[in-house]
């Protein structure tokens, strides 16, 4: 019965998250109804089953968790870091899986904890990934960004040469100290490469944010889900968007990374797959 209840969970997760996604990353929103859909699925489909084996855990897990990563996700949302819809999809997240169910995963954290490590680490590499792809479909904007970093190069160059020269007197002086041989050290000469991408990428993504993300344009071209730089990530309603067609002139706009497809290949990976920390154990 468990694994019953499991595979609805599943097919709720699958198919919301990935409508939310196809729709994000078509038309940059998704409809409100659709996380609100998923959490009534989620309560429903664990009320019921809760009933059928007195034991009242299953709905109870669902509604601490999940108000607790709806709540995590509004307050990320209250300072501006990302949408009010990808909120409510987090909420979804935690309501759905409070647990793995029936699936058996290896996890190093209690599974909401691993759900939501998950979902961050994905998010991050998948931020990578997509800020490259942008930039790279604006070949001048791409090359504007390397004449930028051509100009600080010397600074990043400064600080990447200290690092280094830093790191080999460490390598020195633990082998010295603690008589260690030198090959077993030379990881720490990874660093500074590692130092190089952060602060390169760091560069990058302000850069990207600061000229693809944020546009000027003619208030007659606005769209119903626009967000203004100056509102947190809510998009503009029919009658908000009217309003401002009808003052004219330019407004400021702002997109973000269209982020809703991270959370159905969160979901998969940590049920099928376990917690992505294990990597680093």
């Amino acid at each position: 019965m468990l694994l019953e209840m499991t595979l609805v969970l599943l097919g709720v997760s699958v198919v919301g998250f990935g409508l939310a996604g196809y729709w994000d990353l078509k038309t940059t929103e998704f409809p409100d109804w659709l996380p609100y859909a998923m959490i009534a699925l989620a309560l429903g489909t664990r009320g019921v089953f809760s009933l059928m084996v007195g034991d009242f855990s299953y709905i109870i897990n669902s509604v601490i968790t999940g108000s607790a990563f709806l709540g995590f996700g509004l307050v990320l949302y209250r300072f501006r870091q990302w949408g009010d819809g990808d909120a409510w999809l987090l909420g979804s997240m935690g309501f759905l899986w409070p647990e793995s169910g029936s699936f058996a995963v290896a996890t190093l954290l209690p599974f909401p904890a691993a759900l939501l490590f998950n979902f961050f680490l994905i998010a991050f590499f998948y931020l990578l990934v997509y800020s490259v792809a942008l930039g790279m479909r604006s070949p001048k904007v791409a090359g504007r960004f390397i004449r930028e970093l051509g100009r600080a190069g010397r600074d990043i160059g400064r600080v990447v040469g200290a690092f280094t020269l830093a790191c080999l007197g460490l390598v020195g002086y633990v082998a010295w100290q603690f008589g260690l041989p030198v090959w077993n050290l030379l990881y720490i000469l990874a660093f500074p490469p590692l130092l190089l991408s952060v602060l390169v990428f760091t560069r990058y993504g302000r850069f990207v944010e600061n000229n693809l993300f944020k546009k000027r344009i003619p208030a007659s071209r606005l769209r119903v889900g626009d967000v203004l730089i100056k509102d947190r990530w809510r998009g503009l309603t029919e009658k908000e968007v009217a309003g401002l067609k009808k003052k004219g002139g330019e407004v400021w706009i702002k997109e973000g990374v269209r982020f809703a497809p991270v959370f159905v290949i969160a979901v998969l990976v940590t049920l099928f797959w376990g917690n992505l920390l294990m990597l680093f154990v």
